[in-house]
């Protein structure tokens, strides 16, 4: 039975609190899955809450699941790249929100996400709480990667302005403020580590991703269950390299910024320039 969802505004905050009328479903229960949950409802959508937490899990999904700006896109790729034969070809033409969809991102998507071609890799930012209930009752393979908080909450601040132009004005200083009371950061990495020895989840980190990226090919490929010659795995680290994902139009994001300034009604003279 899905819990009741509860909305109420923080004073003096752009956040708002959601609570659930129960954590049945939650995995694990630790003092951050069942406390309340702190959310910036101006960038995400509250329509998708009940959407996501009921949406239907099969058990040969992969679900790439991060807090923002800890090697998202750079785990997407390789793991879609893993899954699919090691498509160069595809992952270069076909934009990474198409491939792998951002799932709570707005109700399209969701709708959209029901009927792609399976194994599907879906990507979230969702807390373990607001996760879809049969995620943790199907346990398809769980990919957690995070990264340095200052690291991320940097690197975010950067992504806000970029999506959302002159209509985001939080300073710097501020931002990383509000992420560290209400972010969830702390709370999510947690979470997760508590099941990190689930048969089905894998922890990783952004930091070692960048220190040996092969190794985490490897390591991930094994866990996928994936197996590859040396002179793919050796493409697949080449196509993941930063200069070369940089240059990869499917993975600029290109799609979802053009959603995320439809729904914002962000027009051209509101974009910051560089």
């Amino acid at each position: 039975m899905t819990p009741d969802v509860k909305i109420e505004p923080v004073e003096n905050s752009d956040f708002s609190k959601i609570s659930l009328s129960n954590y049945d479903h939650v995995p694990v229960k630790t003092r951050y899955s069942t406390n309340p949950i702190y959310k910036n409802l101006n960038n995400n959508p509250r329509e998708t809450l009940e959407p996501v937490l009921n949406f239907e899990v099969f058990e040969d999904d992969v679900w790439i699941v991060t807090y923002p700006k800890c090697g998202t896109t750079w785990s997407q790729e390789m793991v879609w790249c893993l899954m699919n034969n090691m498509d160069f070809e595809t992952a270069k033409k076909v934009d990474i929100a198409e491939r792998s969809p951002y799932l709570e991102s707005a109700l399209e998507v969701v709708e959209k996400s029901k009927g792609l071609l399976r194994p599907r890799v879906l990507k979230s930012h969702e807390e373990m709480q607001l996760l879809p209930m049969e995620l943790w009752t199907k346990k398809p393979k769980i990919i957690f990667v995070v990264r340095d908080p200052r690291d991320a909450f940097v690197s975010l601040h950067h992504h806000y302005k970029y999506f959302f132009g002159k209509a985001f004005k939080e300073e710097k200083e501020q931002f990383i403020e509000s992420r560290m009371k209400y972010g969830n950061f702390w709370e999510l990495a947690l979470n997760f580590y508590a099941i990190k020895d689930q048969e089905n989840v894998m922890f990783l980190s952004f930091e070692q991703m960048k220190k040996n990226l092969k190794s985490v090919v490897l390591k991930v490929s094994d866990f996928l269950g994936k197996h590859y010659n040396e002179v793919q795995i050796d493409q697949l680290v080449d196509h993941l390299d930063f200069k070369n994902m940089k240059d990869n139009p499917a993975c600029s994001h290109k799609q979802e910024l053009e959603l995320v300034r439809k729904i914002k009604n962000i027009k051209e003279e509101d974009i910051v320039e560089g």
